[in-house]
């Protein structure tokens, strides 16, 4: 059984590092973090080769973007997600129904855009391969975005592209349900460090080439025939917590769970789809996706579980909703149900997780 209090933690030090970074551009991190339920003082006062759930670090950063994108629309780290951009770049391609008609759509979008935003993607394919070319110009980024003080001031250009490529491979996973085998990555950057070449590497299954002649990923044409398998409903679900959908791609290959998590969200909290249903809206047969999910290491009743351990886990953040009230939003008719449960996608009691979220405000 999956340990669902564990999935997807980030190191204490990626926390440490983005408040940071907000100080040197000039934002309130203390802001940002009480935005986002965090206490930025003990952040960076706690030991930084520990974790936390991802989906803290989700909300920290989308707080942050909210702000950066204040300063200029242009925020030019992760291809722009958590920005109005990427939204309505979004929104613009939902509704195809393959990758290729969705990667042409953005192209075409952001074409548009790039003389405010100074960044885009092209897609081309010889023979059997694509690119998909992130074409990224520093001279269009607000320079308050790259301060002198900052430790990668020196590394921002690569900064920028490597995460823009990170974004759209994980995005691409989301979209299709399905993890993108590449067969080349280039970065037309100096690299930032082994480690970092490393961790990139890991999550994207493919050494990067740094001092490339352009930034991009190559993969299989065929996988430009993948369906599509979000629709509007499932895409107003990611864009509420995008940094952390994609979080979960990083789990490789975890698409396909990564998909019915987002899926689930159509459905609202208490009456969740079967089994069935949910490998007809993946355009699956239901062997093929309990194969997908058997190599995934998981199930549909853990995904099930997992997605409603996150409902309750946001919902007892707010002090207003007494426990048997979020028991009966997922569909629990006893609140001694919820609460055991609780304990066993958790390891708390629904009280215990609530009093530990005030030990840490």
């Amino acid at each position: 059984m999956t340990d669902i209090n564990r999935l997807h933690d980030i190191p204490v030090k990626k926390f440490q590092r983005l408040l940071d970074y907000l100080q040197h551009v000039g934002i309130d991190s203390n802001e940002i973090a009480l935005k986002a339920g965090l206490n930025a003082r003990k952040l960076l006062s706690a030991p930084e080769q520990g974790t936390l759930a991802g989906y803290k670090y989700s909300a920290l950063y989308e707080y942050a973007a909210e702000a950066m994108q204040e300063m200029d629309i242009a925020v030019p780290w992760g291809a722009g997600i958590g920005s109005d951009v990427f939204r309505f770049m979004c929104y613009s391609i939902i509704n195809c129904q393959n990758l290729e008609e969705a990667l042409h759509r953005a192209a075409q979008y952001q074409k548009m855009l790039y003389p405010i935003t100074g960044y885009k993607i092209l897609v081309s394919t010889t023979e059997n391969i694509t690119e998909l070319r992130y074409v990224f110009d520093s001279n269009f980024t607000n320079k308050q975005f790259i301060p002198e003080s900052w430790d990668r001031n020196e590394h921002s250009d690569a900064v920028a592209k490597a995460s823009g490529l990170r974004v759209w491979f994980s995005f691409i996973g989301w979209l299709t349900a399905r993890e993108l085998r590449l067969t080349g990555l280039t970065i037309s950057a100096p690299p930032i460090s082994d480690a970092y070449t490393t961790s990139m590497g890991n999550l994207l299954g493919i050494t990067p080439e740094f001092n490339s002649e352009h930034t991009a990923l190559y993969f299989n044409s065929a996988a430009l025939l993948a369906r599509t398998v979000h629709t509007p409903t499932s895409l107003e679900s990611f864009l509420q917590h995008a940094v952390y959908s994609l979080i979960t791609q990083d789990s490789r290959p975890a698409s396909t769970s990564a998909a019915i998590c987002s899926l689930l969200a159509n459905s609202g909290a208490g009456s969740l789809p079967s089994f069935e249903v949910m490998a007809e809206d993946l355009h699956m047969s239901p062997s093929s996706l309990r194969r997908r999910l058997h190599s995934e290491d998981t199930s549909y009743q853990e995904l099930k579980d997992q997605y409603r351990c996150d409902i309750a886990m946001r919902q007892l953040r707010n002090p207003m909703l007494k426990i048997h009230e979020i028991g009966e939003q997922l569909g629990f008719l006893e609140s001694s149900s919820f609460i055991r449960s609780f304990r066993n996608w958790a390891g708390l009691t629904p009280k215990q997780f609530r009093d530990q979220l005030d030990e840490s405000e």
